[in-house]
């Protein structure tokens, strides 16, 4: 097992979910963050250590990982300079020696109508090419997606997304990815290794909008956000131009074809069935007290 893992991006919703798998498994773990403000929440989390840098700055970078055994990279979502943000991460682990890097790439990057995807692609392949010893994992759609717009769901019986409510997705529990993450930053067997990981159950949005009902006890229905009110949406939550064509991009992909995968890899890293989406919504209708 790795003695410290340094976690980039630790402070972001994925970043949080890594850094309290891997406590979980009793590792020491350096939250790589930007601000300075954000280090007593992940202190309060359990973060052993703080490491204050910048992703686009190599030094600090290189800094922050002198004492770590492993690096469980996470870059930010959709941004633009992907590969050389990972490129500076993987520099600075060849640099120190690390024993293990663990990329959070994107489940079927080689989907290149979507701009994030196919930048995951590229970077995956500098990754591989730059001779660090690695992991790769390739996470699909979060169920996490629904807590962002649970309130508006509970308050509207509507569930809401911004594609055709008939297209399958096989999303999965953050809980089980950063599981299935920390697991392979941290025991043996792992390296040199592509893990696609999926959720168990392939579903629409009208199904999950059933499923959401049935455990409210209410009817739940679903629809189609067109892309235009996606996108102003966006823009008056502070998206950049950039950010939402590629939100664009990836939900008119969706649109037509969804997001399945298989959960057999997750099963065989988590050793357990992986979360079914209705126990999801359990906990977050027990969360708020509506169980």
């Amino acid at each position: 097992m790795s003695d410290t893992v340094l976690v980039s991006g630790a402070n972001g919703r994925t970043g949080r979910a890594v850094v309290t798998a891997l406590l979980k498994r009793g590792v020491a773990v350096s939250a790589f963050i930007r601000k300075p403000e954000q280090a007593d929440g992940l202190k309060a989390l359990g973060a052993t250590s703080i490491a204050i840098g910048d992703m686009l700055a190599a030094d600090t970078i290189r800094a922050a990982m002198k004492g770590c055994d492993a690096v469980v990279h996470i870059g930010p979502p959709m941004h633009p300079d992907e590969k050389l943000i990972t490129s500076h991460f993987v520099n600075a682990a060849m640099a120190v020696n690390i024993k293990r890097f663990v990329y959070y790439s994107v489940m079927h990057p080689l989907r290149r109508e979507v701009p994030h995807h196919a930048r995951k692609l590229d970077t995956e392949e500098m990754v591989i090419e730059s001779g660090v010893p690695y992991t790769i994992i390739q996470p699909i759609r979060y169920m996490q997606h629904l807590e962002t717009i649970w309130k508006e769901v509970l308050s509207s019986g509507v569930h809401a997304m911004p594609f055709n409510t008939h297209v399958k997705f096989n999303v999965a529990d953050l809980v089980d990815l950063a599981d299935a993450s920390a697991l392979a930053a941290t025991t043996p067997g792992h390296l040199y290794a592509t893990y696609e990981l999926a959720g168990p159950q392939s579903l629409s949005q009208d199904e999950m909008a059933t499923i959401i009902g049935e455990v409210l006890k209410r009817p739940i229905t679903a629809r189609q956000i067109p892309l235009d009110e996606m996108a102003s949406k966006a823009k008056a939550a502070g998206a950049t131009d950039l950010r939402i064509e590629t939100m664009r991009k990836m939900n008119g992909h969706y649109d037509h074809s969804g997001f399945l995968g298989n959960a057999n890899v997750m099963r065989w890293l988590l050793g357990r069935e992986p979360t079914h989406f209705c126990v999801y919504v359990e906990r977050l209708a027990k969360r708020d007290g509506l169980m």
